[in-house]
């Protein structure tokens, strides 16, 4: 597999919000990751339209290999089968929608029991968390999958919510023939801030599903009812 430097491409813009929060984004975090052997840098924190997100995925090795990403796109939803799904990529929906993906990063967290002090587990060695990682470089499609603990503020029936992400382990569960997995297996951390929009998720879901159903040649993941 062999890949570019990603272009950043212009700022996003930035809308107003609370210092705190302008804080958090001036103060992002440069990470570094070696994928398919070229080096990607991307800031830990994306600031874009009022969502703000947060998350890293590490290797476990004795030489960690550091995957952060900016995504630009951002959206909980309520979900008839769990308790919500969350949607990030880095990837633009037209894209998606498009089917004309060489690169970039989709990520989907379901959120299967909501932690309730005195009834449920809450603690981080617990797992209420299903994930789906997808990583797509040069056309090459790797899907790794894992669970952990999460801890939500507020909920996806409202217009938005937070969500901190601790303790996934992931690790490659498909991959095409040119994918070189160099993160396997994994640990996911991170912070999701961002609006609530089920229109949106659905589209993105169809879009991903569609995605990796053509990369693979078969039916793949994603409930369409």
């Amino acid at each position: 597999m062999t890949c570019s430097p990603t272009d950043p491409g212009p700022a996003p813009h930035r809308s107003r919000g609370s210092a705190a929060t302008a804080r958090i984004a001036l103060l992002g975090v440069l990470l570094g990751v070696v994928v398919g052997g070229c080096s990607y840098v991307h800031t830990a924190y994306s600031w874009v339209g009022g969502i703000t997100t947060g998350m890293r995925v590490e290797s476990i090795s004795a030489n960690p290999v550091h995957l952060a990403s900016d995504f630009d796109v951002a959206v909980c939803s309520t979900d008839p089968y769990v308790e919500g799904s969350i949607w990030l990529t880095d990837v633009p929906v037209a894209d998606l929608v498009g089917g004309s993906v060489e690169k970039g990063q989709i990520l989907h967290l379901e959120l299967l029991w909501t932690p309730r002090p005195g009834y449920t587990p809450i603690d981080f060695e617990a797992t209420n968390l299903s994930v789906r990682y997808i990583v797509i470089s040069e056309g090459e499609y790797g899907i790794y999958e894992g669970g952990g603990f999460g801890y939500p503020l507020g909920s996806p029936e409202g217009s938005s919510m937070i969500l901190n992400v601790e303790g996934v382990t992931l690790q490659l569960a498909e991959s095409t023939d040119g994918f070189v997995d160099l993160l396997s297996p994994a640990v996911l951390a991170g912070t999701f801030n961002g609006p609530c929009d089920v229109g949106l998720a659905e589209l993105i879901r169809d879009a991903a599903a569609q995605l990796v159903t053509d990369a693979f040649g078969r039916t793949m993941f994603v409930r369409l009812d």
